[in-house]
Parts: structure tokens; C-alpha cells; sequence
């Protein structure tokens, strides 16, 4: 790629995610002369994605005019696959919501899933206005993902092998077509979108499942075979429950929320043990959400603080573990039993800090993730920015 191409990737993803901003400012973040951020400003404002907004204070002089980021220029479609969910937005270019579609499918595995996923995306689809605005479609789906040619390797939960979903939908729309991890575009989310700005990263979500992203010297680490990031089925007490993946003592198995569901339901049904969990949901098994989990452990709850003990003891040996082999600068989790659950990062970092190397402890952040909504969603919209618009690709500014 041409060096004027670079500043203007450059130019476009600064003002993106810090303007309004004025030329200097523009000149000398991206280490341009004026009069060559000048050509890149009037290149940018001819195709829409930029725009003038009113003018800034002067030191001196005239006062400068400001350029923002048009987010409206374009949309894209976006994605996300889940085991027993599909989701269908379409998002402006900062990840507003323009309309969205949900799917429930049940038991559906294998080429009926996919078929599902055709047939939803031919409806949704079909109601949009303005489809030659969009950039594309960008799908996230859980398993191992060959990213560069959009085929989903192995996913047993759904009964996916070797599905080569980018060429299936590519050739249905005629939309550029991206698919990823979900993993790892949560991950990018975080990083484009949030707060996370780290060059070295561990991402760990745990929900249905766990899983992990890894970013690397500032780019995603994916593996030989594109499976890095199975945390979820690091072993963590040997000789423990069996895994469906066969192993024996998963991480999953401790701290996934059907985990923790089945350990209330045991508790209140077979102990009767009695807790502020139960209560909020009224008494009805059904009810019992993560966020009631979060909230009794906040509370104080006796019950659901031991529970957060359970999970941060095996958390902390899988995290301490990847520490020693990574060195990350930070670990950041997310998930609906885990965003916001404070006890649980309290002992998270106690037991980390107790048991990992001092020099690594002490310079790794442990922290929940800073977005809370639309993690799949904006993480199919990082996905695809990252190709179309080269996001995070030549970051001379961006830390």
C-alpha cells in the first residue's frame, strides 16, 4: 500500500475517534505537512466520510476549522451467531442501531442452522432502503473461524464443519462478506470501541461458555489453525468432570452460567439453602437471571459470595496460568454473571496476586470490560472496519 494511502487510513481513523479536529491537529498527530493533510481532508470530504463542523479556539489569528467523522455515510449488516440465537442488525458506522432482527432457533444444528441464518438474512435484507450504502455483512459466530477466508472450522455445539458461510452468502447478496470469531471480535470492540487500548491482551468472556481473545504486539493472535483463545477448556482441576469436548476439569464446567444455574438450583432444591438469588426471581427456578446472581453477591448474600469464591478460585488458576505464558499488559472479562460483579474481581485479584509471579501481578491489570450492551454486534462492526477501512492496521497515533 502507497504511503498517501497509509495517511489517509490514518487521517480517517483519527478523526474517527477523536475529532472534530482541525487540520494542524490532524497534520501533526498523523506527522504530515499542512498542506498534505489538507489534500487528505478535501479527498475524505468528497467521499462523504468526512465532514466540516463549525471552527475551534484560536491561539492567535483565524480560528481553525474543525472536521468530524461522518458516520452516517454508510452502514453495514451485522451478525451474530449464537447456539440458540441468531441476531440481524444494521449499524451506521459508529454502531448506532438503525433496525435489528432476533431469531430463537431452538434445535436446529448443521445445515438446517445455516439455512435458518439464509433464510432470516433474505428477510432482513429485503426490508432494508438504501442497500447500495452498504459496506457489507459481518458475522460473528462462536468455534474456530479461518478468518482471511471466512469459513467456520469447527463448532460441535451447532454441528459446524468446514462451513464456508463467507462464499454461501457472498453468492446469495453480492455484499462483501466477513466472518470471525466471536471472541475475537468482542475483543475488538473492546479495543476500538471501549477502553481496553492495550498492544497486549488477554479477552476472556464467559457466558454460555468461555472462551478468549488474545492480542498480541497489537494485532489478534489467532493460532496455526485459528483456535487460539479455547480457555474455556484449559483444565483447571485434574481428574475433574468430564467435558463434552473430552477433557476432564474445564474451566467452562466451573464458572459458565449454566455452571452457576445448576449450582443455585442444587443448593436451593436439594439443600435449601436460602438466598436473596431465589427471591428476586420470585421463588420460580425459571426466572433466576445472571443479573440476580450480581446483585445478591453485591448485596452480600452468604450463598451467592461463596459461589463467587468457587469462581474465582478456577478463574484465577486459568488467568495465572495464560499470565506466566503471555505477560499481558492487561486481562479483561466480560459476561452477564461476571460485568459489574465487583466481589468477584475483589477475589479475582486477591487470589491472582497470591498466586502468580510479583513482577507479572503487579503489571497486569485484571478489569471488567467497559462495554456492557451490543458486544456482538459492534464486534461484526470492528470486524468489518478492520478490512474496510483498514482499522488498527497502521496505527501511528492509536495506543
Amino acid at each position: 500500500m502507497q504511503l498517501h494511502e497509509v495517511n489517509r487510513i490514518n487521517a480517517l481513523n483519527l478523526i474517527r475517534l477523536r475529532g472534530p479536529l482541525s487540520k494542524n491537529m490532524i497534520a501533526k498527530q498523523i506527522q504530515v505537512s499542512p498542506t498534505t493533510a489538507a489534500t487528505i481532508l478535501n479527498k475524505l470530504i468528497d467521499e462523504g466520510y468526512v465532514q466540516e463542523e463549525g471552527v475551534g479556539h484560536s491561539t492567535g489569528g483565524r480560528k481553525p476549522v474543525l472536521y468530524r467523522f461522518n458516520p452516517d455515510k454508510s452502514f453495514i449488516i451485522a451478525l451474530s451467531l449464537a447456539n440458540s440465537s441468531v441476531r440481524i442488525a444494521a449499524l451506521n458506522l459508529e454502531g448506532h442501531v438503525r433496525s435489528e432482527q432476533y431469531g430463537q432457533v431452538d434445535s436446529l444444528r448443521g445445515e438446517a442452522y445455516i439455512d435458518f441464518v439464509m433464510k432470516t438474512l433474505t428477510e432482513f435484507i429485503g426490508r432494508l432502503e438504501k442497500l447500495d450504502e452498504c459496506l457489507g455483512i459481518s458475522i460473528v459466530v462462536p468455534g474456530i473461524v479461518q478468518a482471511e477466508r471466512g469459513i467456520v472450522s469447527y463448532n460441535a455445539k451447532l454441528d459446524l464443519y468446514d462451513v464456508h458461510l463467507k462464499q454461501t452468502v457472498e453468492a446469495a447478496f453480492g455484499l462483501r462478506t466477513y466472518v470471525d470469531n466471536d471472541m475475537n471480535a468482542m475483543m475488538m470492540a473492546e479495543k476500538q470501541f471501549g477502553t481496553a487500548r492495550y498492544k497486549e491482551m488477554l479477552f476472556i468472556s464467559v457466558g454460555e461458555g468461555v472462551g478468549s481473545g488474545l492480542i498480541v504486539n497489537g494485532s489478534i493472535y489467532r493460532g496455526f489453525s485459528g483456535s487460539a483463545g479455547e480457555i474455556g477448556h484449559m483444565s483447571v482441576l485434574p481428574g475433574g468432570p468430564a467435558c463434552p469436548c473430552g477433557n476432564q476439569g474445564c474451566l467452562e464446567n466451573y464458572v459458565n452460567w449454566p455452571a452457576i444455574y445448576s449450582r443455585i438450583l442444587s443448593a436451593w432444591l436439594t439443600q435449601g439453602v436460602k438466598t436473596a438469588i431465589i427471591e428476586s426471581a420470585a421463588r420460580r427456578p425459571e426466572a433466576i437471571k445472571p443479573a440476580d446472581f450480581v446483585a445478591a453477591a453485591c448485596a452480600g448474600d452468604p450463598f451467592a459470595l461463596t459461589v463467587v469464591e468457587e469462581m474465582a478460585e478456577s478463574l484465577s488458576v486459568a488467568i495465572t496460568n495464560s499470565l506466566h505464558l503471555l505477560n499481558p499488559q492487561a486481562v479483561v472479562l466480560t459476561g452477564p454473571h461476571v460485568q459489574n460483579n465487583l466481589p468477584l474481581f475483589e477475589r479475582l485479584n486477591e487470589k491472582i496476586n497470591s498466586r502468580a509471579l510479583n513482577p507479572i501481578a503487579r503489571h497486569t491489570e485484571v478489569k471488567p470490560a467497559s462495554l456492557e450492551t451490543n458486544k456482538d454486534i459492534l464486534g461484526a462492526l470492528a470486524v468489518l472496519l478492520q478490512y474496510e477501512m483498514q482499522v488498527g492496521k497502521y496505527e501511528l497515533f492509536l495506543t
